[in-house]
């Protein structure tokens, strides 16, 4: 029995399996799971192994930019593995995902070598007071922006930490600053680099927080990859 686990991030269930269609009947078996949008595909198969690992190939291009890892490594454990190999400082700064993100990579043993502080700024005077988010941004922008979200990366990259991470959005009931629920913000980045994506998200408030969470994890395994520009 040939058997292949591959985690992606940034896709729902039914999304997965339209583009597994394709590879039905080849004589594979996938078994999907998708939580938050944090999906696991588990690949079984009685093909000998070159012509499973041919389905394989096929089945890794059609998710080249959501794939995060193929060796069952979850979000936070691969972000954490990460950090170390690379010997990065970690900073996160949550607004709507109220400490989850910090939550998750914490979790993981070892990580205080590596994860320097979290915090979770929902008031915009702590957004500018705690992380010099400028007034003019805010007003200008929104709290819930690109332009806000970039700075609070910015705002957290003081020495040791080299590394940011920062959520800024809406989970809801309602909307504000004439923004839908579900749009969400994510920043990454240190130096001279440092970037935000933007989402439109759906599901209730705590989907909607748990997406993001997982979504910014995905984000920082990108970023620490160097694949960032290809999101």
């Amino acid at each position: 029995m040939q058997t292949e686990t591959v985690k992606l991030c940034g896709l729902k269930e039914d999304e997965v399996l339209r583009r597994l269609a394709p590879f039905k009947d080849k004589g594979v078996n996938f078994d999907v799971v998708e939580d938050n949008l944090d999906v696991t595909i588990t690949m079984t198969s009685e093909l000998k192994k070159p012509a499973f690992d041919h389905i394989k190939s096929w089945v890794y291009r059609s998710f080249e930019t959501e794939v995060y890892s193929a060796f069952g490594m979850g979000l936070a454990e691969t972000a954490a593995t990460l950090l170390k190999r690379n010997g990065r400082t970690l900073a996160v700064a949550e607004s709507l995902t109220g400490g989850l993100v910090c939550a998750a990579i914490t979790d993981i043993p070892g990580i205080s070598a590596n994860f320097f502080e979290g915090i979770v700024c929902y008031n915009k005077l702590s957004k500018t007071d705690r992380l010099g988010v400028k007034k003019t941004t805010l007003s200008n922008y929104g709290a819930v922006s690109k332009q806000t979200a970039i700075e609070m990366v910015r705002g957290l990259n003081v020495a040791p930490v080299d590394i940011g991470l920062a959520t800024t959005g809406l989970a809801g009931p309602d909307g504000d600053e004439g923004k839908p629920v579900g749009l969400v913000y994510i920043g990454v980045g240190g130096g001279d680099f440092i970037t935000a994506f933007e989402r439109r998200l759906e599901g209730t408030r705590e989907q909607i927080r748990k997406q993001t969470a997982n979504l910014a994890l995905y984000y920082l395994i990108k970023y620490l990859r160097g694949e960032v520009f290809t999101l």
